[in-house]
C-alpha cells in the first residue's frame, strides 16, 4: 500500500527520533550547557530579592518627593516593574564575564542577554507612546526585528527586499528603503508631535504675546515641522524632489479649483490670526448667534453659547459679515436697563435706590460707576435708564440684568415706589343709554 506522508512511515519517524536525541545529547544535556543553564537560574534567584529591594526603594523616593503628582506620574511605575529585569540583566552580563574569561562556552547566556535586553527596550519604548494601540503595533514590530536579528535572519531578510526594487527616473527605490521610510515618517511625527506640544506649552505660559499670536505661531509651527518630515522622507526614499514640486504644483491647481472654500476658510483664518480682531476669550455676536471664542481652527472658529451649545463658524463668514466683537479692545461693557414708576412716587428716591440696586451686585462695575438718567415722561409712568458696565462679559449679560431688576424689585417694595401698569381713562359723550333685551333684542322700558 502507497504511504500517503512520510509521517506514516515508520524508519522516518525513527530518523527523526534519532536526531532529536543526538541534538539533546550534543547540545542540551552537555555540562556546558547545563552550567549555562544553572546561571541563568541563579541569577534570576538572586535577582529577585534584589530588584524587589530597588521597586522598595522607588516607592519610598515617590513618597518622599511627591513625583505621582507632576510630570513623572507614569515614570516611577514603569521603573518599578523593570526592577527585576535591569537586576536579572546585569547579573547575566556579570556571569558573561565569568564564563568569557574562564574559557567556558556562553552561548545560550548571550541568547538569555539579547532577548532580555530586547525587552527592556522595548518596554521603555512603548512606556512613551500614550496610545495604546499604537503602543502593541511597536511593540509586535520591534520584537519581529529582534526575533529576526537574534536567529541571525536579519541579514538575509534585508538583502532580500534590497533586490526588490522599482525604478524611478535615475533613482531605484527598493522596499527596503520604503520600509525604512514609513518607520522614519512615524518616529519624526512623534518627535513633532511631542514638540509642538513643548512648544506650545511654552507659547500659553508667555504673558508678552497675544492669544491670536500664539494660535498662529503653534499652526504655522506646526505646518512647518509637518512639511519638513515630508520632504525629509522623500529625500530618504530617494524621490526627486524637483519633479515633485512640478508635479504638486500641477495638481494643487487643479486641486484648488474644486476646494474653493476650504482654501478660502484657510486664508480667512490667517487673516484672523494676523489682524487679531478675533482672538480666544473674546464675546461676539454675529447675526443670531451670540457667545464668546474658545478656539480658533484652521478652518473654523468655535464659538459656545449661554446654552451650551458649541457652533463652528467658517472663517469666511467672520471676515465677509459683520461682526460685533464685545470685547474687540476691551472687556468692558455698558449695560442698560430701564424701568418706570408711578407719578405719584418719589422720583430722585427711585434714583437713589437704583444707584444702590446696581451697587449691590457683585459682578458690576464700581469703575465706572452706575448712573441712573430720567429719560422721559410716558403714558403712565416716569421713565428711566440705569446704566451699569460690567468686565466680563463671557459670564453672560442677561443674568447680571436679572440680579438687578431683581435687586430694584426688592428696593421699591420696601420704600413704596410703585412700578405702574398702563392705565386709559375713557370718556363716555352721549349720556343716552339704551338697554337691549337679550331675547328678543327689542328697546326696554
Amino acid at each position: 500500500m502507497e504511504q500517503l506522508s512520510p509521517f506514516f512511515d515508520p524508519i522516518w519517524v525513527e530518523n527523526l527520533q534519532v536526531r532529536a536525541e543526538h541534538w539533546l545529547l550534543t547540545e542540551v544535556l552537555t555540562w556546558t550547557s547545563l552550567l549555562q543553564l544553572a546561571v541563568l537560574a541563579v541569577a534570576a534567584l538572586v535577582s529577585w530579592p534584589v530588584g524587589r529591594a530597588i521597586a522598595s526603594g522607588l516607592n519610598k523616593f515617590e513618597a518622599k518627593s511627591q513625583l505621582g503628582s507632576g510630570r513623572l506620574r507614569g515614570v516611577v511605575p514603569t521603573l518599578r516593574s523593570l526592577a527585576f529585569p535591569v537586576a536579572y540583566l546585569l547579573l547575566l552580563l556579570i556571569s558573561l564575564g565569568g564564563l568569557e574569561s574562564a574559557g567556558l562556552p556562553f552561548h545560550i547566556v548571550t541568547i538569555a542577554i539579547s532577548i532580555l535586553t530586547a525587552w527592556l527596550v522595548i518596554r521603555l519604548a512603548t512606556s512613551v507612546i500614550a496610545n495604546r494601540e499604537v503602543a502593541r503595533v511597536v511593540s509586535l514590530l520591534a520584537w519581529a526585528v529582534a526575533t529576526l536579528n537574534i536567529l541571525g535572519l536579519l541579514g538575509p531578510l534585508q538583502r532580500l527586499l534590497s533586490d526588490i526594487a522599482v525604478p524611478l527616473g535615475e533613482n531605484r527605490i527598493t522596499l527596503l528603503s520604503i520600509l525604512q521610510a514609513i518607520v522614519l515618517f512615524a518616529v519624526l511625527l512623534w518627535a513633532s508631535g511631542a514638540a509642538g506640544r513643548v512648544a506650545t506649552a511654552y507659547l500659553n505660559r508667555s504673558q508678552t504675546l497675544t492669544p491670536s499670536i500664539k494660535v498662529l505661531a503653534e499652526k504655522a509651527l506646526r505646518i512647518a515641522l509637518f512639511t519638513a518630515i515630508i520632504l525629509l522622507t522623500l529625500e530618504y526614499i530617494g524621490v526627486d524632489l524637483t519633479a515633485f514640486a512640478v508635479f504638486t504644483g500641477a495638481v494643487g491647481v487643479g486641486v484648488g479649483f474644486g476646494l474653493q472654500k476650504v482654501i478660502s476658510n484657510l486664508i480667512s483664518g490667517f487673516i484672523l490670526l494676523l489682524d487679531r480682531s478675533i482672538k480666544p476669550g473674546d464675546v461676539i455676536e454675529i447675526g443670531d448667534t451670540f457667545g464668546w471664542v474658545t478656539s480658533l481652527s484652521a478652518r473654523y472658529v468655535a464659538l459656545t453659547t449661554r446654552d451650551g451649545r458649541e457652533l463652528l463658524i467658517p472663517n469666511e463668514d467672520l471676515i465677509t459679515q459683520q461682526v460685533i466683537n464685545w470685547s474687540y479692545t476691551s472687556k468692558l461693557l455698558r449695560v442698560s436697563l430701564k424701568f418706570g414708576i408711578s407719578y405719584e412716587s418719589d422720583v430722585r428716591k427711585a434714583m437713589e435706590l437704583a444707584l444702590d440696586a446696581a451697587a449691590s451686585v457683585e459682578r458690576v462695575h464700581k469703575d465706572p460707576a452706575p448712573v441712573c438718567r430720567l429719560t422721559g415722561f410716558g403714558d403712565s409712568s416716569v421713565d428711566f435708564e440705569l446704566r451699569i458696565w460690567i468686565h466680563d462679559p463671557e459670564a453672560g449679560v442677561v443674568n447680571v440684568k436679572s440680579d438687578v431688576y431683581l435687586a430694584l424689585w426688592d428696593r421699591f417694595h420696601e420704600h413704596g415706589i410703585v412700578i405702574p401698569f398702563p392705565q386709559r381713562d375713557v370718556t363716555i359723550k352721549n349720556s343716552e343709554i339704551q338697554v337691549v333685551r337679550a331675547d328678543r333684542g327689542e328697546p326696554a322700558d
